[in-house]
């Protein structure tokens, strides 16, 4: 039995910070909707636990007193309770191919960017920029920048591409962005003429990787005039 969709009563409340290109992702998804809503930011790395037990990830969503966990489950939460406009075409040929690259850039796309901020060159701007977000006391902030970077870094290690040398990493993100522009085709959006969550994903990751730690990212993407032109339209459509 399907679980009952909660309603919209004015209360909408997303927890995280808009550094997070999924809490951005889902940020952009409410300004698109033209859904009212209050930013919770992060005050100590203590409140992605209290937020979300069980991943101690952020976005959490809430919806009338309700809270829901991961960006792409949000997003179709988002569109379950206002419908208009849906975050995925009507065509069913295209909106599988917007799911695919909304998971492309959530799984694959996101951990290029990942281990280019947490690369040797990037990671102390990288931790600063993370912990400037925190407005955490002294005599805390100190531990606090010992820890948290290093279990973020330690992360991206894991995952493989942050062991890659940078020039390795920044040709490879390169062919990521020529094979989204590929994907774009002539077309305003991806594989539709309106936003959809494909675009709003993708944004996120864009979005990231130019606000401020990553030059080689923001270089990259403006040697590619058509990608950067695509995340203004994005950005143009779902600003608040």
């Amino acid at each position: 039995m399907n679980a009952p969709v909660p309603r919209l009563d004015g209360s909408v409340v997303v927890f995280g910070s808009r550094l997070s290109p999924f809490v951005e992702k889902v940020v952009r998804a409410l300004h698109l909707k033209r859904i009212d809503h209050r930013l919770v930011a992060p005050r100590s790395p203590l409140d992605f636990k209290r937020w979300n037990p069980q991943a101690r990830k952020m976005p959490v969503l809430e919806l009338a007193g309700t809270r829901f966990y991961d960006s792409s489950l949000i997003l179709r939460k988002l569109d379950d309770v206002a419908p208009d406009p849906p975050l995925f075409d009507r065509d069913p040929a295209t909106a599988a191919r917007q799911r695919f690259i909304e998971d492309w850039s959530d799984e694959s796309l996101y951990w290029y960017g990942m281990g280019l901020r947490w690369s040797r060159e990037n990671a102390s701007v990288t931790a600063a920029q993370v912990l400037g977000s925190l407005p955490v006391p002294g005599p805390v902030r100190a531990l606090v920048g010992l820890v948290l970077p290093r279990q973020i870094r330690r992360q991206a290690l894991a995952q493989g591409l942050a062991r890659l040398p940078l020039a390795v990493l920044l040709e490879e993100l390169g062919r990521r962005f020529d094979e989204l522009l590929v994907w774009l085709g002539g077309r305003p959006f991806l594989f539709a003429e309106r936003v959809s969550a494909a675009d709003l994903a993708v944004f996120g990751q864009l979005n990231m990787l130019r606000s401020g730690p990553t030059p080689q990212a923001e270089e990259l993407i403006a040697a590619r005039p058509d990608l950067a032109q695509y995340a203004a339209r994005v950005d143009a459509a779902t600003r608040r």
